[in-house]
């Protein structure tokens, strides 16, 4: 299979911090489009208690909430101390670090569903063909797309706009986004920003990698699966 493409909702972050949440409420919106409630959403998020600092952990813990068929893999099973002093982290790094640490240490009793491990992109492209679409932690200063033509100091630009806490000179940006589909021959993810209106973005692989893989993100990738939804696209492409 050289291309496969999942249609879920896109959904724009509201706010300067919660590009993770509306994240969960794209994939939550394609598991369940005719019982999903925002209000009832933003009820168990205050109930999770992660205020405006959300982590991969908390984006679990809130999957696990609603029954979904998920997997969280992350390089570090709790809080790395190597952040402390990083502007993104500083602020609420004391609050952050009890709370993640507790999720991570109680996974098991909250069937919290995380494991610790590096995953590969074909492994990746696997999942996705499984009718899996993927929640990452992505660095955003170093992620591009393709089919925006943003330059490196537009993308900073818009950054600095949608964190307060950051500026144009720090070097990590935290961002979430949902990969749902891929393209082999042109070696690419297809995938979704809640921090534009633009329904679909294009990244390389080389692009995207550099930017996962990044002092910060932890590597952190949740794969969720829509297999039971509806809409989802899988086909071959032939030359010729």
């Amino acid at each position: 299979m050289l291309r496969l493409q999942t249609n879920i909702p896109h959904v724009r972050q509201k706010y300067n911090w919660d590009c993770g949440l509306a994240c969960v409420q794209m994939v939550l919106k394609r598991l369940f489009p005719d019982s999903f409630s925002d209000a009832d959403f933003e009820v168990v998020c205050e109930q999770q208690g992660f205020g405006t600092s959300v982590w991969t952990i908390d984006i679990a813990n809130i999957l696990t909430y609603y029954k979904a068929d998920y997997i969280f893999y992350t390089e570090t099973l709790g809080v790395d101390l190597g952040y402390q002093d990083n502007p993104f982290y500083q602020d609420t790094f004391d609050m952050d670090e009890v709370r993640v640490n507790r999720l991570f240490s109680s996974a098991t009793d909250l069937d919290i569903k995380v494991e610790k491990r590096t995953i590969t992109l074909d492994e990746i492209c696997v999942h996705l063909n499984k009718g899996c679409v993927a929640i990452v932690l992505i660095n955003n200063l170093s992620l591009n797309c393709n089919w925006c033509g943003r330059s490196l100091n537009q993308l900073r630009y818009l950054m600095h706009r949608y964190c307060g806490s950051c500026n144009e000179y720090d070097r990590y940006m935290g961002h979430y986004i949902v990969i749902c589909g891929y393209d082999l021959e042109k070696k690419c993810f297809y995938y979704k920003n809640p921090s534009y209106n633009i329904e679909l973005c294009c990244v390389s692989f080389r692009s995207f990698e550099q930017a996962w893989h990044c002092f910060g993100t932890d590597s952190d990738i949740l794969f969720v699966n829509t297999e039971n939804a509806t809409d989802h696209e899988a086909y071959e492409e032939h030359n010729g």
